[in-house]
């Protein structure tokens, strides 16, 4: 898959190209669908939602120019398979999903698979990331974009984290 479906379609990141090769994906899709786990397409997993296209995944993580020391934000976590190939690159990965047992779901695998580096949290994650260090850098996703964003200075809590607003700039406005 990442020689096919990654290499030759352009994405190069060392990083993000042995992530893609460590992650089991066929542990991240839904049932019955593991012997498609590696084919270059989004898949259905539970509460209606899919697990992204690999191709999507490499594309959003390379474009994000996240690395190591960075800390992300995941929106969406879903089965969590982009969260647990960020998790290879960056120190420490927070995703938020508003589906609980898609959630849980998720911290089941990162716990079975040892990345101890990712938190899992259930709420509404478009409220803004983390409060770390304001130039923590932010992943959202959104189709087929990656946004990367610092956080700004206004406040609030959500799903057990402090979090700061951001403006998140996409091609029809913004989000807040």
């Amino acid at each position: 898959m990442v020689d096919v479906h990654l290499g030759r379609r352009g994405i190069h990141d060392r990083e993000v190209l042995a992530a893609m090769r460590e992650v089991p994906r066929e542990v991240f899709v839904g049932p019955g669908y593991e012997e498609f786990a590696y084919e270059d397409g989004p898949l259905p997993i539970a509460e209606g939602q899919t697990i992204s296209q690999p191709y999507i995944v490499a594309f959003m993580l390379e474009m994000s120019e996240i690395g190591p020391g960075d800390q992300v934000l995941e929106v969406g976590t879903g089965s969590g398979y982009a969260a647990a190939v960020m998790s290879r690159v960056v120190d420490h990965v927070y995703t938020i999903e508003r589906h609980a047992p898609l959630a849980e779901d998720a911290r089941r695998r990162f716990q079975r698979l040892g990345y101890g580096n990712i938190e899992v949290r259930i709420g509404d994650g478009t409220k803004g990331c983390p409060k770390q260090h304001p130039s923590t850098p932010s992943w959202w996703r959104r189709a087929d974009r990656a946004h990367r964003w610092p956080c700004s200075s206004s406040s609030t809590s959500a799903a057990g984290w402090s979090f700061r607003w951001a403006t998140i700039p996409t091609s029809s406005g913004c989000l807040r």
